[in-house]
């Protein structure tokens, strides 16, 4: 299983309202209907007065679509509905100039995903290597010290995506190494989250290791409900 994580801002001009009521409808009744897809999740930035909780990420479409393999993505991704519906569609609210994407396999996932109520927040934070540190160490770091370190603030369920450079072959480079993914009954506790000593913990523990960090506060709209037999 393949998940291509996307993101691009929003074309001058549109406000951050605007923009998400688009995606969520035309936009993603064309994307949903991408051949050969098996998942397709928009993480929208949580809103207050108009504006997002968290400073500015440097984009404003973050997407997860997911496929089968390699091969499935490039078919979906040629295909007439992405060439004639989505690409148009894209081109009137998002500046693809300035998109971004990383590909991505699980790694680790913890928690019950199906379940999660629809008052759950999302922490998504997305890091680069430090460039005097292995890869397999930032992995193995979020893997067991910052997902110990998170799991003290009472997620629902965290996921650890790892990008797989080989896949970029002939795609764009990937614009960061490791995503963690942690759920949060409500707003309030995702906040409490990104303040906590726990939170500290975690980002002392990637000292040297990352360098460089993206987070996002996100709600969930799953356009394409991925089938749990299908997410392992």
């Amino acid at each position: 299983m393949i998940i291509r994580f996307g993101m691009a801002p929003r074309l001058p001009g549109s406000s951050f309202e605007d923009f998400q009521h688009h995606w969520m409808t035309s936009h993603a009744d064309a994307a949903g209907a991408i051949p050969g897809l098996l998942g397709y999740t928009q993480n929208h930035s949580v809103l207050v007065g108009g504006k997002p909780l968290l400073p500015y990420p440097g984009f404003d479409a973050c997407s997860e679509l997911v496929f089968e393999n390699l091969e499935s993505m490039n078919e979906g991704f040629s295909s007439q509905q992405y060439l004639d519906s989505v690409r148009q569609d894209e081109d009137a609210f998002i500046d693809k100039s300035r998109f971004s994407l990383a590909l991505v396999r699980q790694q680790l996932t913890i928690g019950d995903l199906p379940i999660l109520p629809s008052s759950s927040v999302k922490v998504i934070t997305a890091l680069r290597c430090h460039p005097a540190a292995e890869k397999q160490l930032l992995i193995s770091t979020m893997c067991s010290e910052v997902t110990d370190a998170v799991a003290e603030d009472g997620p629902l369920a965290q996921r650890v995506l790892v990008t797989d450079h080989e896949a970029h072959v002939g795609q764009p480079p990937a614009v960061f190494d490791v995503v963690l993914m942690s759920w949060f009954p409500d707003l309030d506790r995702a906040q409490g989250h990104l303040s906590s000593v726990n939170r500290a913990r975690a980002e002392l523990a990637l000292a040297g290791i990352a360098f460089g960090r993206v987070d996002l506060l996100a709600k969930e709209i799953h356009v394409v409900k991925l089938d749990q037999g299908t997410r392992d």
